[in-house]
């Protein structure tokens, strides 16, 4: 995977994880459908320049989800029972085990965070947390918007390194 795609996905994840769950209604298939849509792009930019390659992964996500939703649509009218069960397994509430284990993630992820230089970790709170964009967080706080991607950029692979997530 190429440094770019890799950064992308990095950055881009939660964010696209959040807009597939609102269309598919299942984290599960979202999940599924985000890593469809990084071989698509990965394969795509490997044949041909992706000039606005987050446009096209989102692109690509939003059809693959509408994609799984008419094919669900159709499967759906086939068989109630399997209908039944995959709904069932999206909202089923989950076991105390995986309970202890997300709140340990949480904490294993709160501590990396606060592990992280100052402005780096600032930055991160303000896009990430606070919903910022980049240009409102150079803004705030006096670097450039580049510095900003950056400083984003070294904060996730710190994360997703030290949570193994």
């Amino acid at each position: 995977m190429s440094l770019d795609i890799a950064a992308l996905f990095l950055l881009h994840r939660n964010e696209l994880l959040s807009h597939l769950q609102r269309i598919v209604k299942c984290r599960e298939t979202a999940h599924d459908l985000i890593q469809d849509s990084y071989l698509i792009l990965l394969r795509a930019s490997a044949a041909q320049a992706i000039e606005q390659p987050r446009a096209y992964l989102y692109r690509t996500a939003t059809n693959l989800a509408l994609d799984h939703l008419r094919h669900q649509k159709i499967a759906g009218r086939h068989t109630v029972a399997a209908g039944t069960a995959e709904i069932e397994h999206c909202t089923a509430s989950p076991s105390a085990e995986r309970v202890a284990a997300a709140g340990e993630r949480l904490e294993r992820f709160l501590s990396t965070v606060e592990s992280l230089p100052e402005l780096t970790r600032e930055i991160f709170y303000r896009v990430k947390i606070e919903g910022l964009s980049y240009r409102d967080t150079a803004r705030r706080l006096g670097v450039t918007e580049r510095q900003v991607e950056r400083h984003l950029l070294k904060a996730m692979l710190h994360c997703r390194q030290a949570t193994g997530s």
